[in-house]
């Protein structure tokens, strides 16, 4: 009898304990902690994005939490190196929800994001900035899925408008990925050009491996464009034009994707960088000692000046804080969602005009996040705003 006394007591005091230790946490908040799950490419053929992007969050966060947190709360960040294998991304996520228990989840790189979307929006678990082009992420819109990224109908729409409009482009090619983002790129510059009466002179596509493009270069020649979109990244992005120059195609209009506008593009570039603009969707001039953003993330990596990708973690970081700020004291996945769906148009240190409507399954607008995207172009060894355009218009607006 005294046996069985002491191993029942044994037993309250263990679950006692275990209550204690998991009772403070409810999906991912504590009394004075908020966990997110963070996943992306720490090492393997992106590690360079992957890592550049985790610094952008990381300041972003240690920023928010110097200054006590979001009402009392501190974010604690749990990260996960996926390699840039979705495979390893979908058991990453599982444990970062099943066990780590996190409130909502970050991540990078469309493969990995697409793995997992459809089963964080099924858990109820926020998907908060992915960092990803696939138009699947809001195309049908979901209730947990809050991509900022412009996705690739986005911005070939953008393209369409900036090269027609603005460039009086007459005669657009375009040379892409042949996967599902540039094929994504490639139907919606299609598309979105029919508004204009135009139709593509080429449209040549492209292995992501590829580094010689001596076999296609003839064939875009031929065509005779005045505007050549490349939807490319680094370092593919900087030999095509690099290679393109030496052929001879000059004196036309070269635009890239939001991938590109970033200091390594230019050094790798060269010389052939000069001219070339490229579609961008945070803020123009944030890479100077004296831009807030530059002089949050050198708090957290004082040695270092931001690239794009760090730019783009920084956003995503945002983007929760907003949320979470809007939410309230009383913090559930729900009112997040809830206070997400009546962002209008807020802007902070990177994000502008951060915006999403209340689930609607026939508009995928609903979950843009941003409808307009601007244009950089590279001018004496450096991205920046083209000539006639001010902060008042260079935004071009996604146009149905």
């Amino acid at each position: 009898m005294l046996k069985k006394a002491l191993l029942t007591f044994v037993f309250v005091l263990l679950s006692a304990s275990l209550v204690f230790a998991a009772g403070p946490f409810k999906d991912g908040v504590s009394d004075d902690t908020i966990k997110v799950g963070v996943f992306l490419a720490r090492s393997g053929p992106v590690a360079g994005i992957g890592l550049n992007v985790e610094k952008g969050y990381v300041a972003a966060i240690n920023d928010i939490n110097k200054k006590g947190g979001v009402h009392g709360r501190k974010i604690e960040v749990v990260f996960a190196d996926d390699g840039f294998n979705p495979a390893k991304t979908t058991v990453e996520v599982k444990r970062m929800v099943e066990s780590d228990g996190v409130f909502a989840v970050y991540g990078l790189g469309t493969p990995g994001i697409l793995a997992v979307m459809d089963y964080l929006n099924e858990k109820g678990v926020p998907f908060v900035g992915p960092s990803g082009g696939g138009n699947k992420l809001s195309n049908p819109p979901k209730k947990y899925v809050f991509p900022f990224q412009p996705n690739n109908l986005l911005e070939s729409n953008v393209w369409a408008t900036y090269l027609v409009e603005r460039k009086k482009a007459k005669r657009i090619a375009i040379v892409y990925r042949n996967v599902e983002d540039g094929i994504d790129s490639y139907n919606g510059l299609a598309n979105s050009l029919k508004k204009y009466n135009q139709t593509l002179v080429a449209a040549i596509p492209v292995k992501p491996t590829d580094t010689d493009f001596s076999t296609i270069l003839p064939q875009l020649i031929a065509a005779k464009p005045d505007a050549v979109v490349f939807h490319l990244f680094i370092p593919q992005s900087s030999n095509f034009v690099k290679q393109a120059k030496q052929f001879g195609l000059k004196d036309i209009t070269y635009l890239t994707n939001y991938a590109n506008p970033d200091p390594v593009y230019v050094k790798l570039a060269g010389e052939a960088s000069d001219g070339v603009e490229a579609t961008a969707w945070a803020v123009a001039d944030i890479f100077n000692v004296n831009d807030p953003f530059t002089k949050i993330f050198r708090e957290t990596y004082p040695k270092e000046m931001p690239t794009a990708y760090a730019a783009g973690g920084f956003v995503a970081a945002e983007l929760l804080i907003l949320g979470l700020q809007k939410a309230g004291k009383n913090l559930t996945r729900e009112s997040f969602v809830t206070a997400m769906e009546s962002l209008n148009k807020v802007s902070a240190v990177v994000a502008n005009e951060v915006t999403y409507k209340k689930l609607d399954l026939s508009d995928p607008t609903c979950r843009f996040g941003k409808n307009s995207m601007y244009v950089l172009k590279v001018q004496k060894g450096q991205f920046v705003a083209p000539p006639g355009q001010t902060a008042d218009n260079m935004w071009i607006y996604y146009k149905k």
